[in-house]
Parts: structure tokens; sequence; C-alpha cells
């Protein structure tokens, strides 16, 4: 196999020997795992195939997220397709929050649940499991969060139990259940075509949890994508997907990310994430339509609110900077489900760890996104016993906190933060990346196309960054009489026109380019307009030459 060198070039910044390069390039991957090796599996499989056996009610409990609302329906159908006495649960992000609660649990147990099979959360649920075996009803755990010391009653399947063994530790709550589906498959008969069509599944939910796209999550999804590409099995997906103007037979990662998981996470940001399930469960043409344009308008008005709280937390901002670099935001009387997005684009803003709170009552809830250095789950889990509830990763986390601790908390984490800045000057120091640097006269097709081989793209294997150097940009034009979106064209030493457009900060990046040459950080991919394929610049950054 000829590679191109840019490619080659890219792949070996990133730690891919040629060893790898067979499994990494190919279009069928076989990298895969026996499920039988994750520590409990042998033992979850015979218990839930024991309840299936006894006819217990099983219900399958859920996260309001995709990776929940995905892996709730692919475990639907695989144990649907042995018993009928099977349902399930979501709870309320809003009124319920994250995991198992006794009171879910009371209301599984009303409506005959006897056997609880979780998905994408669970294995710090020490107590409620606990409380689930008390009233005789059964458990699974199946997860992939961190563990913590308080651990769930009975079997967890987890990659990151102490004791497991299992290869990759990077499966999305949906691979797990996924493995968990093929486990059953080993044992009873499930139908191939259904198998196939969980991998569609196990596809969107690993794209969404924004899980490595290494190892075995890219055989997952490499897989899950040329089955959507074959015509889509699961036909709610199909109908998302072409009510959202993309094409099934080429979807890329980066449309899972940004044009179809949005709109399944919506359901539950804004309400009833149930609606998501629903749309991968029925296959009924009517209620599909119907999910679709529910799914559509709650990704809609989120859109809404989400900016109307972003402007609100914007102009806080300065404000908040005079208290410190750990940056949090009071934003009252908007929707909850929201927060976290907003949290994140402060936090692109300003480069800084960025914690957005808002009040009920006398407690606070708060949702953090974390910038490159910065562990947000170390940094607030020092201070755990402040918390009512708390939890989440190096990047976000969640938490509610008595609203007379919110003041002392804030004081600790920015002196916190002062002390990282002692060690590491630079920690908040805005960094300006890219794989490589290229010259606009090698910006072709050819290029473009090679890149492609570099698919599916996401956390560890992100859409490679080029910096074009000194940079010249004529035909600059605003976009939908919009300061944020521009097309323009990069010209090439000979005079040829690169066709480019940028979609954020476009008011900011014309003030670098009516200055003289650029530098623009850019990815470069694909365009097609009436059958016509060309190389096309898609620019994140544009800043004045020279830089760093």
């Amino acid at each position: 196999m000829t590679i191109h060198s840019k490619v080659l070039e890219i792949i070996k910044s990133r730690g891919i020997g040629e060893e790898l390069f067979e499994e990494f390039f190919s279009p069928k991957p076989k990298l895969a795992y026996d499920p039988f090796l994750l520590a409990n599996m042998r033992e979850g499989v015979d218990s839930l195939l024991k309840a299936v056996d006894e006819g217990r009610r099983i219900v399958i409990y859920g996260d309001y997220d995709v990776d929940g609302i995905t892996s709730t329906a692919l475990l639907m159908k695989v144990i649907g397709s042995l018993t009928s006495n099977v349902t399930y649960y979501i709870p309320s992000r809003l009124d319920e929050g994250y995991g198992l609660h006794r009171e879910s649990i009371d209301r599984i147990r009303e409506d005959g649940g006897e056997f609880i099979v979780t998905v994408d959360c669970g294995s710090s649920s020490a107590e409620e499991t606990a409380y689930a075996h008390s009233l005789g009803i059964g458990t699974l755990v199946t997860d992939h969060h961190n563990m913590s010391d308080r651990k769930a009653e009975g079997l967890i399947i987890n990659p990151r139990l102490e004791e497991d063994n299992y290869p990759f530790k990077g499966l999305a709550g949906v691979g797990v259940a996924y493995k968990l589906a093929l486990a059953i498959a080993r044992e009873r008969s499930v139908p191939g075509p259904l198998m196939a069509e969980m991998l569609e599944f196990a596809t969107v939910g690993t794209i969404a949890d924004i899980m490595p796209m290494t190892d075995e999550n890219r055989t997952i999804v490499k897989c899950g994508l040329r089955s959507i590409h074959l015509g889509c099995r699961n036909r709610g997906l199909r109908e998302l997907i072409d009510r959202s103007a993309l094409d099934y037979k080429t979807l890329k990662a980066g449309d899972i990310s940004f044009g179809i998981a949005p709109k399944i996470n919506a359901s539950g940001r804004l309400g009833d994430a149930s609606l998501g399930v629903r749309l991968l469960l029925s296959d009924d043409d009517h209620e599909i339509r119907e999910c679709c344009t529910e799914l559509i308008e709650a990704n809609r008005e989120r859109r809404r609110l989400q900016d109307e709280a972003y402007d609100r937390g914007s102009s806080m901002l300065d404000r908040e900077f005079e208290k410190g670099d750990f940056v949090i935001v009071e934003i009252n009387d908007s929707h909850e489900g929201v927060l976290g997005i907003v949290a994140g684009k402060l936090r692109e803003k300003i480069n800084r760890p960025v914690v957005v709170i808002s009040k009920n009552g006398e407690i606070y809830k708060g949702t953090g996104r974390s910038i490159p250095g910065v562990n947000l789950y170390e940094m607030l889990d020092k201070y755990r016993d402040k918390f009512i509830s708390f939890g989440g990763h190096s990047a976000a986390c969640g938490f509610t906190i008595d609203a007379s601790c919110m003041d002392k908390l804030r004081d600790e984490l920015n002196k916190d933060i002062q002390n990282k800045l002692k060690d590491e000057p630079d920690l908040l120091d805005e960094i300006h990346f890219s794989d490589a640097e290229i010259s606009a006269d090698d910006i072709d097709l050819n290029l473009a196309e090679a890149l492609q081989l570099l698919e599916p793209c996401g956390k560890d294997n992100e859409v490679p960054v080029f910096v074009i150097r000194n940079a010249r940009v004529r035909g600059w034009r605003f976009l939908k009489d919009d300061d944020k979106m521009a097309k323009f064209s990069i010209v090439t030493s000979d005079g040829r026109s690169i066709d480019s457009v940028i979609f954020r900060n476009a008011a900011e990046a014309y003030e670098a380019v009516t200055e003289g040459s650029v530098d623009i950080y850019c990815n470069i991919e694909i365009n097609t307009w009436r059958d016509v394929r060309k190389a096309q610049v898609i620019a994140k950054e544009i800043l004045p030459a020279g830089t760093e």
C-alpha cells in the first residue's frame, strides 16, 4: 500500500508504527477481543439468561445521553429476541439525575420489574443496588465509567474494574453492552442480521460519547459505518440521517458527532430521553417520522436555550476573572439540560476550566468542562466531602452542593489553580496546535482523498490539523448576513485558488486577513458539488503571520 507522505507523517507522530498499518488502514479491521475476557461476563450472562428462562421481568436501566440511549435500545433488541418480558427505564435528567435511584427502583418494582440490567451507569451505586437486592430484585451492572471506593453490590461488567484484565479500557457504555450482546449470542440463538444492526447502535454511541477512536473502538466504528453505508439496517436511524440532510452512503464519524448525536441527545437534555429509544426500536413508519420530528424540534429548542444561556454567561466572564482562573459562572433560570454545553463553549472562549452553576432553593447544581493539563475530576475530588453528589472525569464533572459551601469551594479551587500555575506558568497559555505544516501548493484532491484513510476520526485520532504559513487570502465573503462564518480563497504560488470556509469567529479572522499574509490552522476535506469533487480548506483559526 502506497501512503501519502503527509498521512505517514501524521500517523507516525501519533505513535502508530508500521506493524499496525495494515490493521489501521484496513476497511475491514479484525481487532476485537473475546467478550468473556471481561471480568464477570460469564457470571453476568448466566444470571441474565437464568432470569430470561424463569420468565422474570427484565428492566434495562439506561442513561439519558446518546451512549445510554443506544445501549438501552441495543439490549432491548437483543434480550427482546429471547423474551417479550423486557422493558426499559431511563431516569429524567431534570427530576432524577444520573444513575440508579431508590425512587426509580421503587417505580420499577411497582411496574413488576424483577431483574435490572444497567447500561452506562451503576458501577458506584452501592446503596441503590443493595436496596434493589433487599426488595428481591436482581441486578447486573454494565458500565464504563471510572470506579470509586463505593462499588455496586453484585455483578459488575466494567473494563475499568480493578480486577478486570480486558485488553482495552476505552469502550463506551454501548461498547460494553455490545460485548454483553455478543456473549449472549454465543449462548443463545440471536439472529445474525440483528447483531449487524447492533453494530450501528454501538457506532453511534461510541462516537457520541467521545471515546478513543483507537484499538477495538476503531473496529466497532468502521464495521458499524460500513453497515450504515450499505443501507443502514435500523429504520429509525436511517430516517434521522435522511432528515438531517446527510447521506447514509458516505456518513462519517464527524457527521454523527455534529449531525446525529445532538438530535438524539436533545430529548434527554430537555425532557424525555425515551424518545430516542423509541426511535431506534420502532418498525412503524409513522412513529419513526413523528420521533424524528420531535427530536429535530427538541434540538432546535436546545440550540435556542443554549445560545441564550451562553450570552448570559459570556457577559459575566470579566467579573468572574477578577476572582481567579478557575471560572465559576452562575446562570440561574436557564434550562439545566444545556448548561454543560454552555460550560464547554465558555471554556473554549477563555481557555480556562469553567463550571456553570445554577441555584435551586439552597442547593447549587454545577457542571464543568476543563482544558488540557487541568484534571477537573482530581481538582474537585479533593473536596468530595463538601458535595451532596459528585462525579465525572478529567475533562468534565457534575455535582450538587449546599449553597453555604459554594463561596468557600470557589476560593479553594482558585488557590489550587494558582499553585498549579507556579509549577506550570504556561498552563493557561493558548496553544495553536497543528499536526503538520503544509504549503498551499500541496493542497489538492489527491491529498484530501489520502486523508480519508485516517477515518474514522475522533478522540486520540483527531481529524488532522494543518498550518499554512504566510498564506495569501482573496475573495472574502461573510455568509448569511453573519460575521461568524465566511467563504474565501487561499492563493497558491502559481495563482490557483483553493476554496476555503470558516465557521466561527470570522470577524476576528478578517481583521488578520486585512493586515496581510496569515497563518491558517485548518482541516482539509473533499467538497462535492454537482458531482465535481475538489479539495476544500476548513479554517479553524486565522492569525497574523508569525503568531506562535
